[in-house]
């Protein structure tokens, strides 16, 4: 046995005799939902195996949850991600939300710079390389091909060393006291558990801090799509991009407001609603001159939905703090620019918006010491929104997750005991800005 593959080997059955079997634990069901409710089953108590063990395990394999898995693994942590689709990325490359918004932002010495570095920087750079990303440069909007992402994503994690586990849905928690000892799982295998030191919540829509019985707030916003056409090159029309493709072009639409992605009936009206606008969209541009062998290349396989739960963590960023350089001691990464966002009454351009810095207490709940949140349902104020949701931001988070993640369980902390000093050199060392 090569001693890489017997350390691995080592460490997880290390963190098995650790963690132990679930003696004890208490299962958590979810919160009552929405939905029109037509009477209750009981459900009948059953045995759940446990599949695996790991120091972390990530739910949720989008951008946040990528960079968590694989930062954490950097720093030496056994890590298992868990995603519900067969692909990596999340909205990034299953609803081709392509262009990595919000890398740059104002400074206070009036220059427009990049500020997110790190594992968003990492990640560009690579696909730019392969010829599949275009404006990587500091004032432009980096915009990868989605299968190269999904490519160089899946790369990334073997690379580190984190293990994966694809089609399977979180269904739910077990824990004793106030600690998650597992994470519930349903796959094609059945259902079954997986047993970690710590865990974080990447999921988008907050689900392990909901059954955790975390404080969070429900946010709704429009839910759209972005979708590709081929041979469109000839294409004029407002609002629609160049991607590193030839001939390929990358659509935008805004879709319905205040939409909540957490109702499946919801979500199933606009799934059906917007593949039909990209298919006629399709068939009406390719009347146009010069565009009739355009076709749909892909109706893409997730809706654009903004934002769902989000945590009230130990300090979530306020719209003002985010405004005037605010600076945090605990700080693990910079927030750049929207294009635009609004403020109060009006709406202020992307290149007057400061960069803004976050703090490690807004990735942190209130009750589990064990849990860290990462991507758009960690701690922020309504007005950022538009800020915090972006893939860059979600990178940021993600890696800031990650590492801290493993720095609390391979030292044997509670994630609200973390040396700050020591997180924030950790996160300098993995390429992280830190500085405004």
């Amino acid at each position: 046995m090569k001693r890489r593959k017997f350390l691995q080997v080592a460490a997880a059955g290390a963190g098995a005799a650790a963690l132990g079997p679930l003696v004890g634990c208490t299962p958590v069901a979810t919160s009552p939902t929405p939905l029109d409710v037509k009477g209750y089953l009981k459900e009948p108590a059953r045995r759940i195996p446990v599949v695996d063990r790991a120091d972390v395990v990530v739910l949720g394999g989008g951008p946040a949850g990528v960079a968590a898995a694989v930062s954490a693994a950097r720093e030496g942590a056994d890590v298992l991600l868990v995603e519900r689709q067969y692909y990596l990325g999340g909205l990034w490359t299953g609803c081709c939300v392509l262009p990595v918004n919000n890398t740059d932002a104002l400074l206070k010495d009036g220059s427009w710079r990049r500020v997110v570095r790190g594992f968003s920087e990492e990640i560009c750079t690579r696909l730019t390389a392969m010829g599949m990303c275009i404006d990587i440069k500091e004032g432009s909007t980096p915009v990868p091909d989605p299968e190269a992402a999904k490519y160089v994503l899946e790369r990334m994690l073997e690379e580190s060393g984190v293990r994966l586990l694809y089609n399977c849905q979180g269904a739910g928690i077990l824990r004793s006291g106030d600690r998650v000892d597992a994470l519930i799982l349903e796959t094609k295998s059945g259902r079954v558990a997986v047993q970690a030191g710590l865990f974080v919540d990447a999921s988008g829509d907050g689900d392990i801090l909901e059954w955790a019985g975390e404080d969070f707030d429900i946010r709704r916003h429009q839910i759209g799509a972005m979708w590709r056409c081929g041979n469109a090159g000839a294409l004029q029309r407002k609002g629609v991009l160049d991607t590193p493709v030839k001939g390929v072009k990358l659509f935008h639409t805004h879709g319905e407001m205040e939409q909540d992605g957490l109702d499946i009936y919801n979500l199933t009206r606009l799934q059906v609603k917007l593949r039909r606008q990209m298919w006629e969209t399709a068939e009406e541009d390719r009347r146009q001159p010069g565009c009739e062998d355009l076709f749909l290349l892909d109706s893409t396989s997730l809706l654009g939905v903004r934002s769902t739960r989000v945590l009230r963590s130990l300090h979530n960023v306020t719209f003002d703090e985010s405004l005037r350089y605010t600076h945090y001691d605990d700080c693990i990464g910079i927030g750049g620019a929207d294009p635009w966002f609004s403020y109060r009454d009006g709406t202020l351009p992307g290149r007057k918006r400061p960069a803004w810095q976050i703090p490690y207490r807004s990735l942190v709940p209130r009750k589990v010491p064990n849990l860290l949140v990462a991507g758009r349902c960690f701690g922020y104020d309504e007005q950022i929104v538009y800020d915090a949701r972006e893939v860059a931001t979600c990178f940021v988070t993600g890696q800031a997750a990650g590492v801290a993640a493993a720095c609390a369980v391979l030292g044997r902390t509670d994630v609200r005991s973390l040396d700050i000093p020591h997180l924030r050199h950790r996160l300098q060392a993995q390429g992280v800005n830190l500085g405004a």
